[in-house]
């Protein structure tokens, strides 16, 4: 999908599973939320395979036990300690604008990895949104409900200053507006449900029953809900080990 004049590269960020949705404790145990994060990782980086959206795909994680899943998915597994001395999303997701800016890429994708609903098409559209934007530092966004950001697609990429965190789609937007960037924000349904939450669990769970979440996340699911729990979100919490 890349024109002949862009060269793309794609980053998703994932977390130790073990350590992650630690939200969620009330409604699955310790083992079920690192299945699921793996799921919905999972089936973002599918999803991004499928789009064709990018010529470069990298995972960036600080623990190697997500090292197996960019292997299952044939994907490029960065360790975050080789891209940055200093620790967090931000100074990671700088570490790999770098990188890229060596490789020569015009643009740097991010996308982050617990949105099971993420299809192909919603990232081919991020990516046309921003090959139609005028100018040469076009940056396109996609806002999360609490305010975060969940896709950033940003040209010459070393130039940006990530901003992840609370509130990052307004810091992202200032950050913008103070290089005068080309941008915008789109709003995609399927980046609604980032699964922070035990109602966002509910809500995934309703969304598998449905047929609108990923491959892996949904047999997950399957698996570990009786059917009848999938139709009935006021007793998931039954579930709990």
């Amino acid at each position: 999908m890349p024109s002949h004049a862009d060269f793309i590269w794609a980053v998703v960020p994932v977390k130790n599973f073990s350590a992650a949705k630690s939200r969620l404790g009330t409604c699955l145990g310790s083992s079920q939320r690192a299945r699921l994060a793996w799921a919905m990782a999972a089936d973002v980086i599918t999803a991004l395979k499928a789009s064709n959206a990018a010529d470069r795909l990298y995972m960036l994680s600080d623990s190697s036990d997500t090292c197996g899943l960019a292997a299952a998915l044939d994907i490029t597994w960065l360790d975050e300690a080789s891209v940055t001395a200093l620790p967090g999303l931000n100074a990671g997701i700088a570490g790999v604008a770098r990188l890229a800016a060596r490789d020569g890429a015009t643009a740097l994708l991010v996308i982050h990895a617990d949105m099971p609903l993420l299809t192909a098409d919603d990232i081919r559209l991020v990516v046309s949104t921003w090959q139609a934007l005028d100018g040469d530092q076009r940056v396109v966004m996609v806002r999360s409900n609490d305010g975060g950001t969940n896709l950033l697609l940003a040209e010459h990429p070393q130039a940006f200053t990530y901003h992840y965190g609370p509130d990052s789609h307004a810091r992202h937007s200032r950050e913008c507006i103070r290089r005068h960037c080309a941008n915008t924000t789109i709003k995609l349904s399927s980046t609604a449900l980032d699964v922070d939450s035990v109602d966002d669990f509910h809500s995934l769970a309703r969304a598998a029953r449905d047929g609108r979440c990923g491959a892996h996340t949904t047999a997950l699911l399957r698996e570990i809900l009786p059917a009848t729990l999938l139709c009935d979100a006021s007793t998931y919490q039954e579930i709990a080990s």
